[in-house]
């Protein structure tokens, strides 16, 4: 999206990252806008078990898809998934919206963070977000809309 500027998303409401409302926000403001997707040209197929969401009791199923070229992040489970990675919310939270390496690398080592599966794949991850910067319009509508 060329015209992109950042005053355009002032005075969203905000959510709960994952929840049925962000989700639903989410994918109305990058379709209203136009936003485009983050190409990748990495292919993974992630699925994630995020435990104390804060709108939920259990556990929450989502799963992050390059597949297409574009990152895709929805609820649900993927099937025949590379990997399943278990972490808790604040962890997912600093690393989608915050966009935050350094508290992966802490989390995985501290054992906040569990994989089962190919774990090569999860290198391919640090390079979805490789191009990411604090201004790209998607990086700045996850923190527009989230609490």
């Amino acid at each position: 999206m060329a015209d992109f500027d950042v005053s355009m998303l002032e005075g969203l409401s905000r959510y709960e990252f994952l929840s049925p409302q962000w989700l639903e926000e989410f994918r109305g403001i990058t379709e209203r806008l136009n936003i485009e997707p983050l190409r990748v040209d990495v292919t993974l197929r992630m699925n994630q078990i995020i435990s104390g969401c804060p709108f939920q009791e259990e556990p929450l199923k989502a799963y992050l898809d390059t597949s297409s070229g574009v990152v895709t992040l929805d609820l649900g489970e993927l099937e025949d998934a590379d990997l399943t990675v278990s972490l808790d919310y604040e962890t997912a939270k600093a690393l989608f919206v915050e966009f935050n390496p350094q508290r992966a690398i802490e989390s995985f080592i501290a054992g906040k963070i569990l994989v089962t599966g190919d774990m090569t794949k999860l290198l391919g991850l640090t390079q979805v977000f490789a191009g990411r910067t604090d201004d790209d319009p998607m990086s700045a509508l996850m923190r527009a809309i989230t609490s």
